[in-house]
């Protein structure tokens, strides 16, 4: 009997949101501890790492409960790394899901690994990695589509200052001159896409959390916020624009559950990303104004969940994957068009 039998994927979202409260005011390691300790850094990895084994739609209400929650760590990327590195490098694999050491991975860029001997030369500029300064080890994706594992203490890795939308979970470019690596360090080929496919589930996910946590302040911001003796849900343009962001949330929801049954792939993993990214931050928006001024306060964090969508968009790449949609499907249109003419 697996593990997974006689669990829902539901029953995680408790404990992740207790998790992610207990992390409030915790420094990174410290937060990779807490997190370990519930068993939510290996949810998906192996039980011969520490993990629990199970499938990718258990880290789902995880990864929703840490945005929902503005967790100041790289979930999402250690949830991921922890479950890559668990056949070729089962001890760093390991020590991952048990807290003891933090990876991340870059989104952006890609590294030019050239075989010397038995060492890897690797070149590049990467970005879009989260918390990178404050990590040991930093994935990235080479130029022939594997990838590659690198020590942020090697010689010749230089992270700069952190940037982006979203500084809580600050995002790092990372130089790399010449860093000389085994080569067991590097995935193998293919393992990049595959890796993409999954995290645009997992980002699915967090915008879910974050779009939740958005609507759910705009609710009761227009049920209790007052105007000309009146709450502001009392004005019709203002329910009718709760209820659309109510609709683009469960539509989310609906592409995430899509993307995890028997028929989904590559394309609904990637039209489920899409749907987050667009309903995301129309919802964000919309909470945003009901909230108006008070929405850019530190108080009120709608600003902030709004940060983390779009930098959530950045990281997929979410307007080349729709130029990407569009190409595919004109591919597949124009024989039929053709033949029609």
């Amino acid at each position: 009997m697996s593990m997974a039998e006689g669990l829902q994927p539901d029953e995680f979202a408790a404990t992740a949101a207790r998790a992610v409260t207990a992390c409030a005011g915790l420094d990174i390691r410290e937060q990779a501890q807490n997190l370990a300790g519930d068993g939510l850094l290996g949810v998906i990895a192996d039980e011969g790492v520490g993990g629990l084994a199970l499938p990718l739609g258990f880290a789902v209400p995880v990864i929703a409960a840490a945005h929902s929650g503005l967790l100041a760590f790289p979930l999402l990327e250690t949830v991921l790394v922890g479950r890559l590195l668990q056949s070729s490098l089962t001890r760093l694999a390991a020590a991952i899901v048990s807290g003891e050491t933090l990876a991340t991975i870059a989104w952006q860029g890609e590294v030019l690994a050239e075989r010397e001997g038995g060492q890897l030369l690797l070149s590049g500029s990467l970005g879009r990695a989260p918390c990178a300064v404050q990590v040991d080890h930093i994935l990235a994706r080479t130029n022939d589509g594997a990838a590659v594992l690198i020590p942020t203490n090697a010689e010749g890795v230089v992270v700069e200052e952190a940037a982006g939308l979203d500084l809580t979970v600050p995002e790092h470019v990372v130089r790399l001159e010449k860093v000389e690596l085994p080569v067991g360090s590097i995935l193998p080929a293919g393992t990049w896409d595959l890796l993409n496919s999954d995290a645009n589930v997992l980002r699915a996910a967090a915008i879910l959390g974050s779009a939740e946590a958005c609507l759910s302040l705009a609710q009761e911001h227009a049920s209790t916020r007052r105007q000309f003796g009146h709450a502001l849900s009392y004005n019709q343009a203002i329910r009718h624009a709760l209820a659309r962001q109510k609709l683009g949330l469960e539509s989310i929801r609906h592409a995430i559950t899509r993307s995890l049954s028997k028929d989904g792939g590559p394309v609904q993993r990637d039209a489920a990303f899409l749907a987050a990214a667009t309903y995301g931050s129309s919802i964000g928006e919309g909470a945003l104004q009901i909230h108006g001024g008070m929405g850019f306060t530190w108080d009120v964090p709608v600003h902030r969940h709004l940060r983390r969508i779009r930098t959530l968009q950045a990281q997929g790449d979410a307007s080349g994957l729709i130029n990407s949609f569009g190409h595919r499907y004109v591919s597949e249109v124009a024989p039929f068009a053709e033949a029609g003419a």
